[in-house]
């Protein structure tokens, strides 16, 4: 009876691994097919948001941005700019042409919101002025709260602020760009201080440049 019952585990055990072993691979192989497509379609997504918050300009990736922004980066996730900007990440920095010479950057970031990350898109000018804002992705936000942070009559309230202020958010709806105030998302304060930490970040990375 003993051995039976031996016999049996092993054969569970081999079992199991077995099964393991396949469903390992056949993720491994659905990851391998989907990879590229996933990375091509949030290039395309990143690519047209740049042409929608820097218009009429051309963009292109340059080495000494690229190390700056790392090591920027680095500061930032130390609290060596601000201990309360720890989690903005400054994902990639491209320069923005226009009419054959540089005019800005376009940017694109994340801070953490109420579920998750919330990633922008950002143009700001050569002098340290937001031109463009669109969410990327909000959509760990919670639904008709957080994620409402996509829609311009919100996000636009950024467009005009500039690298000499230090961006805040109000709940009483008196938000200005006099003295760069954002009026909160209605109960997503979560979601809007994000938002505004990053473009914060973005902003005083724009302004290390000069």
């Amino acid at each position: 009876m003993a051995n039976n019952e031996k016999s049996t585990l092993v054969h569970d055990a081999i079992a199991l691994f077995i099964i393991t072993l396949v469903a390992g691979v056949l993720l491994g192989a659905v990851y391998m097919i989907t990879k590229d497509p996933i990375a091509q379609a949030e290039e395309k997504a990143t690519n047209e948001a740049y042409a929608a918050v820097y218009k009429d300009a051309e963009f292109a990736s340059d080495d000494a941005l690229t190390q700056a922004l790392n090591s920027f980066q680095s500061d930032v996730a130390a609290g060596n700019i601000d201990a309360s900007y720890t989690d903005v990440e400054l994902v990639e920095a491209r320069t923005a042409s226009a009419g054959g010479s540089q005019a800005g950057y376009v940017i694109k970031a994340s801070g953490k919101g109420y579920g998750g990350a919330v990633t922008i898109a950002l143009g700001i000018t050569n002098e340290g002025e937001v031109l463009g804002i669109q969410i990327l992705d909000a959509s760990n936000e919670t639904p008709g709260l957080g994620q409402n942070s996509t829609k311009e009559d919100w996000n636009g309230q950024y467009v005009g602020m500039t690298a000499s202020q230090t961006l805040s958010v109000v709940k009483d709806g008196s938000g200005s760009k006099d003295n760069g105030t954002i009026n909160s998302i209605s109960g997503a304060t979560i979601t809007s201080s994000a938002v505004t930490r990053t473009v914060n970040v973005a902003l005083k990375f724009v302004a290390s440049q000069q």
